[in-house]
């Protein structure tokens, strides 16, 4: 018998699977990025290719883990290489696409104020100026950042709020503006370790709609959810 036989005009072959799952967008690249200060390069040489998800950025914790931090999100202009947004390289279009939080001197909150007073005013501040803003704007969105930890009170003062409270009463008002990446600020100013955690966790489901980006002096650990871990440690300038 023909092995080669002629295969009938209406038969079509089976179609074959690809072992090779199709790789995910890259929304944040850096290509030899690098930043000068008064002194000397505060980093130098850095290169990223960052997905959707939770992404760690392993960097000693102080100007320069900030500033690299700072330039991924548009707020500084590298001195050397490129950084890439959702296709953008412009630092003002890219600050369009990144809100940040918890960095210091740039969303401090004053302690005498209330957590409703900080999260209306944020809300005022970002909606159109005819809208009518209400007093209890902004809360449900701290509830769905919090999760199953409790929410501080809306009377509670600032002042009043652990590490933890307020490192997510931050990421909160940041996530107001809609934006879809989040750039967040050293994770170490959530100084207990439990505590650290926790705010791990949150990261890691605020990730699910969003990109999220943080500042780490230590790996997150094995408990930690889905994330890239960037070492970049020896890319760093010390004194």
């Amino acid at each position: 018998m023909d092995t080669n036989e002629e295969r009938d005009e209406d038969e079509q072959p089976e179609p074959v699977e690809s072992s090779l799952e199709e790789a995910d967008p890259v929304v944040i690249s850096a290509a030899g990025v690098g930043v000068d200060g008064e002194h000397g390069p505060l980093f130098s040489g850095i290169d990223l290719a960052l997905t959707s998800g939770l992404h760690a950025i392993q960097l000693p914790g102080g100007p320069g883990q900030d500033a690299l931090l700072l330039t991924l999100a548009g707020r500084l202009k590298p001195t050397h290489g490129t950084v890439t947004v959702l296709g953008d390289t412009h630092p003002r279009v890219i600050r369009r696409h990144c809100a940040i939080a918890a960095f210091s001197d740039i969303d401090e909150l004053e302690e005498s104020v209330t957590v409703q007073t900080v999260l209306a005013e944020q809300s005022r501040w970002l909606a159109p100026w005819y809208s009518r803003v209400p007093a209890d704007a902004g809360r449900a969105e701290l509830e769905v950042v919090f999760g199953a930890i409790a929410a501080p009170e809306g009377n509670t003062y600032i002042v009043e709020l652990s590490d933890l409270e307020l490192f997510l009463l931050r990421i909160t008002l940041a996530l107001l503006s809609e934006r879809p990446i989040l750039v967040v600020g050293d994770l170490e100013q959530v100084r207990d370790n439990s505590q650290r955690a926790l705010a791990v966790e949150r990261l890691g489901a605020i990730a699910q709609p969003h990109t999220v980006v943080v500042g780490v002096t230590n790996p997150l650990g094995i408990d930690a959810p889905d994330h890239g871990l960037h070492d970049h440690r020896i890319l760093i300038e010390r004194d």
